[in-house]
């Protein structure tokens, strides 16, 4: 297997956290951004070294990863959060080989685990990208500008998709210049990999990988440490 990457995407702007800097959050004693940092540190799976994304008014962002003997580089996102991907595909391009394997990580995501990690790179010898997933629990409906509700898919087709979402380095920064050149609008890595003809697989994610997005979040995430065995 060669080796794998990480990329921890930390700069956005946090608007529906109520004014509070989400990736300095507290969450049991530690910032949100540790999380991120402790998973990739501690996983034997991520060989490469960290690349971290962040705004560059957030000077705390050296402060938590200088301790973390895998952070090779802080560098500064961009207004969208593909903008901000590009910009951490690009520094860890300029240090590993296209062959090498990367995983791209929210920092908002504070629970996901190690066993995750190893199954979206095991399952990277077998596609371009990987994302991991979840069923939905409930109905979907399809509904328009004016709020109507025009069809009720089977929920049964689709997933929730979260992050880590790994990749063949090659291939998504490949990907990436077509979504610059194109314009293309997107909301995850995976899409840019769909759009450019890629091939993306599937694994198993976990209900306890939330993503903290509103206030309330933190407690819920807080609940899920503390019911950890």
């Amino acid at each position: 297997m060669s080796r794998a990457w990480g990329i921890i995407v930390a700069a956005g702007n946090s608007r529906r956290m109520e004014g509070r800097d989400k990736i300095f959050a507290p969450l049991a004693g530690r910032p949100l951004l540790w999380y991120a940092l402790d998973l990739f540190e501690k996983c034997p799976e991520v060989e490469g070294t960290i690349v971290v994304v962040a705004e560059e008014a957030r000077p705390r962002v050296g402060e938590l990863t200088s301790p973390c003997a895998k952070v090779a580089a802080v560098v500064a996102g961009g207004a969208r959060r593909q903008d901000s991907c590009w910009a951490g595909l690009q520094a860890a391009a300029a240090r590993a080989n296209l062959d090498a394997k990367v995983l791209i990580h929210d920092a908002a995501r504070p629970l996901a685990d190690a066993a995750m990690l190893a199954r979206i790179l095991g399952a990277l010898e077998r596609a371009d990208g990987v994302v991991p997933t979840i069923a939905l629990a409930d109905t979907v409906k399809e509904v328009d500008g004016e709020g109507r509700v025009v069809a009720t898919p089977a929920r049964e087709r689709f997933r929730a998709v979260q992050t880590p979402q790994g990749f063949r380095l090659g291939a998504i920064i490949a990907a990436y210049r077509q979504a610059r050149a194109h314009g293309w609008e997107v909301t995850d890595d995976a899409t840019v990999l769909e759009l450019s003809g890629g091939s993306v697989s599937a694994v198993a994610g976990d209900r306890r990988n939330l993503k903290v997005t509103y206030p309330e979040d933190l407690a819920l995430a807080a609940a899920m440490l503390a019911a950890s065995p």
